[in-house]
């Protein structure tokens, strides 16, 4: 055996070396990467699993043209504060046509403040006041009103 074949034996060997670490590293960077979504996945589970809300009334002022509703946090999920709730009203009225709004300029006030001032906890009773920006006809309607982990309650009323 000569001494290039030793030297490319050792540079075969070296190439080889280098090859199974890159495979190496890249495959624990993968499953490092998908344990990572996979947590998130299961945090974003878990929240939306702990939340809740449920509608208890929901009025219209036909004076006003504003809606009104209450509802209650009956889930385990804290807000600090109502930036990313969502709330539409969709419905027919008598003479047949669909209506849909998404109220995008809604007032929400704790009303039973338990703990934390400030914080839609758990328990806690809140209100939602939203202006119109044309009146409601007669008809039956539905609010849905959602929170940012996208549970959803709705609540059905009607305008005699």
């Amino acid at each position: 055996m000569g001494f290039d074949t030793v030297v490319a034996a050792i540079m075969v060997t070296a190439i080889i070396v280098a090859v199974a670490y890159t495979f190496l590293a890249g495959s624990t960077m993968i499953a490092e990467y998908s344990i990572e979504s996979y947590k998130e996945a299961v945090q974003m589970a878990v929240k939306k699993l702990r939340s809740d809300v449920t509608i208890i009334n929901v009025t219209y002022d036909n004076s006003t043209n504003t809606i009104t509703a209450y509802f209650k946090n009956t889930g385990a999920e804290r807000y600090p504060d109502f930036t990313e709730f969502d709330t539409i009203l969709y419905g027919k009225t008598d003479s047949g046509d669909m209506v849909a709004f998404y109220l995008n300029s809604t007032s929400y006030t704790i009303v039973n403040e338990l703990i934390n001032p400030g914080i839609f906890d758990p328990h806690e009773l809140a209100k939602l006041d939203s202006p119109l920006t044309q009146p409601l006809a007669n008809g039956s309607y539905v609010l849905l009103l959602c929170t940012p982990n996208a549970v959803c309650d709705s609540y059905d009323f009607r305008i005699p």
